[in-house]
């Protein structure tokens, strides 16, 4: 496992399905210059995907051989589907970058604060169900897909109150620009703000 140096910091955005939390994390990511750990999945590609961009997209097989070879920090089951961060892309990120994030749910989330301590930020993004379901729709899931997200709603709202900030991402600009003045805290890089 990779050991954290003192000043490396690990933000993990998680939170319900179609809040927005890529989006955000990309864009306040990219305005801070933190990079981003992709995760590993079973999960099938969909047509709005880069593998290497969205996911690391690999077989059951290879997943399952990966896992056998202790290659992942954590292992989540999600909806049918195996998701997994391996150890050499966090180490890879650290090397290029003095901080990283992640995309996670709540148990990837609750993993890394175990194992990194105060060096997890954990920022939760969401948007009321009806929001939530317009953008699945929007975004071409199916009635299948929307019901099945929708179904770990509550769930996915109760991790809520045990992260460090939460934020409802209901206009995208105010959400990144202020999470990106409260990361900017944890990096201490003095961002200005202009009026």
């Amino acid at each position: 496992m990779y050991e954290l140096k003192d000043k490396e910091m690990v933000f993990v955005f998680t939170g319900p399905h179609g809040a927005g939390r890529k989006t955000v994390a990309e864009m306040s990511g990219d305005t801070l210059g933190v990079k981003q750990v992709l995760s590993s999945t079973t999960r099938p590609q969909k047509p709005t995907e880069v593998d290497g961009q969205d996911y690391h997209f690999i077989t059951p097989e290879q997943f399952a051989q990966a896992e056998a070879n202790n290659e992942f920090i954590e292992v989540v089951d999600v909806n049918g589907y195996r998701y997994g961060i391996r150890n050499a892309d966090f180490e890879r990120m650290f090397e290029s970058a003095g901080s990283i994030y992640l995309i996670v749910n709540r148990y990837g989330a609750e993993t890394l604060k175990k194992l990194y301590g105060d060096h997890v930020v954990r920022i939760f993004i969401y948007a009321d169900r009806a929001t939530l379901e317009k953008r699945m729709r929007e975004g071409g899931d199916s009635e299948e897909v929307v019901a099945r997200y929708l179904s770990h709603y509550e769930d996915e709202m109760a991790y809520r109150d045990q992260c460090e900030h939460v934020f409802e991402n209901v206009d995208l600009a105010h959400t990144v620009f202020d999470l990106t003045k409260t990361l900017d805290h944890y990096l201490n890089r003095n961002l200005l703000e202009l009026d």
